[in-house]
């Protein structure tokens, strides 16, 4: 079987060694130490590896360590997980940040049983598409697109963070219960968004947009923030709730008298000019104002919609406000509306702000990826801290393989998807346990994979 190749034997683990050099200063200092960092490289190796579990008794299986001490680094161990991933924004965007880059911003759910562990509870998660016993995550991502494929865009996590209801500050004991620290405090997931963005920001990080769905763009104060950081966005909002006015539009100040003699208040408009809704807009239109734009070429053929965008000034409970820039409407080949909010691209062509305005795909593909390849929603912890652990490895394991994914790519052609690097870091795992058990070399022990290839499939 003419299989082709990512990486000669053994390549792929001892570059994972070398990856995780740069973080293992984050494992030291105390007693005990290289234990720790023993246990830190083998979690690592342990999500990345197959097995049906990646909670912590099945990675401490898989690396033949023992549970206890896989235990004590996840749940009780005192390194800090920000100062990790802040390690890991800085070694991926030395290898892959570019200025054409964004950071997107949205959340993951997982079904979760019990009423213990932190944050769960009856909400509703996008995920899940209903309401639910579940656990939400915010996450910040920072994503390239591709040169020519849609495919070949590089992402990597940037951020995650626990969501954590508000009525669990109702019940103090509970939260003590769970490890969740006294200084963290409620938090929209907006407001955790815009904590991890802040975090990227930090190191300076090179990118030319925030990008975020509808739950975050309609989110006047996440507009509002990242304008005063002047960090322009493409953001998604819900149509039937956004309402606008031509930016043009006579805006009459507070101050001014009424017909009957009273002063107004607040600032507000003419008589005859009243804000509408996004999808009101939407269906004045006329067809002939409608662009067909393509942004790039996905796995069935070219990615095309119609777009039309416009000036407009966003109105808040029927006034305005000072918040003015594009909004731009797209009608899919489906038929399906979607609009978004630009600011900071007043000079920006359309086809550069459709290209900003569908980055944000990699984001979904990124949390099936972390959870299907790598186990982030297998953690059966209680513990806020230990999430928090976990979860950072993951992200770090994640980044580890995007970093393979892109280095060992051929020229030329499209890179392999981040599942067909895992497999073939399988395959030389499985391989070398071939070797070792059989006493046979890396060629017949290639040959017995290719001869089964269920041990590793494709």
């Amino acid at each position: 079987m003419n299989r082709r190749r990512l990486f000669p034997i053994g390549r792929g683990l001892k570059q994972l060694s070398s990856f995780f050099t740069r973080f293992s200063s984050h494992w030291t200092g105390w007693s005990r130490c290289k234990e720790t960092k023993q246990a830190a490289q083998g979690y690592l190796s342990g999500v990345i590896l197959p097995g049906k579990r990646k909670n912590m008794s099945g990675v401490a299986r898989r690396i033949r360590l023992d549970l206890n001490v896989v235990q004590q680094f996840i749940t009780d161990s005192p390194w800090d997980p920000q100062k990790v991933m802040t390690t890991n924004i800085q070694t991926m965007a030395k290898a892959t940040a570019r200025p054409e880059g964004v950071i997107i911003v949205d959340d993951t759910g997982q079904e979760k049983k019990g009423v213990k562990s932190p944050g769960v509870n009856r909400q509703y998660s996008g995920t899940l598409g209903k309401t639910g016993n579940c656990q939400v995550f915010v996450g910040c991502w920072y994503s390239v697109p591709g040169e020519s494929w849609n495919a070949d865009v590089r992402y990597w996590p940037a951020g995650l963070q626990l969501y954590i209801p508000e009525d669990w500050f109702e019940n103090r004991q509970r939260c003590a219960e769970a490890g969740i620290p006294k200084n963290v405090q409620f938090q929209t997931k907006s407001k955790i968004g815009l904590d991890l963005i802040s975090c990227v920001r930090e190191e300076h990080v090179p990118y030319c947009a925030i990008v975020a769905d509808a739950d975050y763009g309609t989110d006047g104060g996440f507009r509002d923030t990242l304008r005063q950081w002047k960090e322009p966005f493409v953001v998604a909002v819900i149509p039937s709730d956004f309402a606008v006015v031509p930016e043009d539009t006579p805006i009459i100040p507070a101050g001014t008298q009424y017909a009957c003699g009273t002063l107004r208040k607040h600032p507000g408009f003419p008589r005859d000019i009243k804000p509408h809704t996004a999808d009101v807009i939407a269906r004045e239109i006329l067809d002939g104002n409608w662009q067909t734009v393509e942004w790039s070429e996905g796995t069935k053929g070219t990615l095309s919609a119609r777009f039309y965008r416009m000036r407009v000034r966003v109105t808040k409970t029927g006034r305005p406000t000072d918040e003015t820039g594009w909004i731009l409407f797209e009608k899919t080949n489906d038929g399906e509306l979607k609009v978004y909010m630009c600011w900071g691209f007043d000079d920006a062509s359309l086809e550069e702000v459709v290209r900003i305005a569908h980055s944000r795909w990699v984001i979904e593909q990124g949390w099936k990826q972390m959870k299907g390849e790598l186990g982030f929603d297998e953690f059966e912890g209680r513990k806020w801290q230990g999430w928090c652990h976990h979860a950072v490895m993951v992200a770090i394991a994640f980044s580890y393989l995007m970093l393979l994914r892109i280095n060992e790519a051929h020229p030329g052609e499209k890179l392999p998807t981040l599942p067909q690097v895992r497999r073939e870091l399988l395959r030389i795992y499985t391989r070398r346990v071939f070797e070792r058990h059989l006493q046979i070399s890396s060629e017949e022990a290639d040959r017995i994979l290719d001869d089964i290839p269920f041990i590793v499939p494709e």
